[in-house]
């Protein structure tokens, strides 16, 4: 049983290697079917291997009393790959959006907003609320003759119309920082936590060396 076990092991932490791979080259963790096919594919593997070596270990005088061993196969792997491979899936997937800050969530935009500033335009296209963090999905076209600059890192707020402001998230966002001339550019800002709850509207600040372009009055859903 340890070689089924071990072998059902090593299909789901492949599986598991994959979605969090993918995790980091998408938009977020997928949905909940991209996760349990690796543990289905772990599970039907020890289900085979569990009954094949339940059958083969029986004697031919009692090959017809195959039902307690193959109970017992039956029962650590549902145990062991079932409930464990779940749960193990459930903590891994659980992890992987709050490493990367690409959870799932509910868009609280009412309406885009924009600004523009020196032939620079930003729009904010997307409000997510996650389970620890918000995420604001930006629109920058660049009209101007030069190239701009927006880091993030101590440049990037995302401020109630109560005052309080969540400070940019430079690893857990998506972004780019220059966006050359004539082009237009789309990335994710991720800060880390919300906003009070009851809040209707919101601003987004961005710096771009001594210019700050502030698209407010953004409508948020309570």
């Amino acid at each position: 049983m340890a070689r089924v076990l071990t072998i059902a092991g090593a299909v789901l932490g492949f599986g598991l290697l994959l979605n969090l791979a993918g995790t980091f080259l998408a938009s977020g963790p997928g949905g909940a079917l991209r996760w349990l096919v690796p543990l289905t594919i772990a599970l039907v593997v020890a289900m085979v291997l569990a009954l094949m070596d339940a059958v083969g270990s029986e004697q031919p005088a009692r090959a017809t009393r195959l039902d307690v061993p193959i109970i017992t196969a039956m029962i650590v792997v549902l145990l062991g790959v079932g409930v464990g491979g779940f749960a193990l899936t459930g903590g891994v997937k659980y992890a992987a959006g709050y490493i990367t800050g690409k959870e799932s969530g509910a868009d609280h935009l009412i309406k885009p907003g924009a600004k523009s500033s020196d032939g620079v335009t930003v729009t904010v296209e997307n409000v997510t609320y996650t389970s620890h963090f918000t995420r604001v999905e930006v629109t920058v076209k660049n009209d101007g003759q030069q190239s701009v600059t927006l880091p993030l890192d101590g440049n990037a707020a995302f401020t109630g119309s109560d005052g309080n402001s969540l400070k940019a998230d430079g690893f857990r966002s998506q972004w780019t920082d220059n966006i050359a001339a004539g082009a237009t550019k789309r990335g994710t800002v991720t800060f880390k936590g919300h906003l009070p709850e009851g809040l209707n509207a919101a601003s987004l600040t961005l710096k771009a060396g001594g210019t700050t372009i502030a698209v407010n009055s953004i409508p948020l859903t309570n």
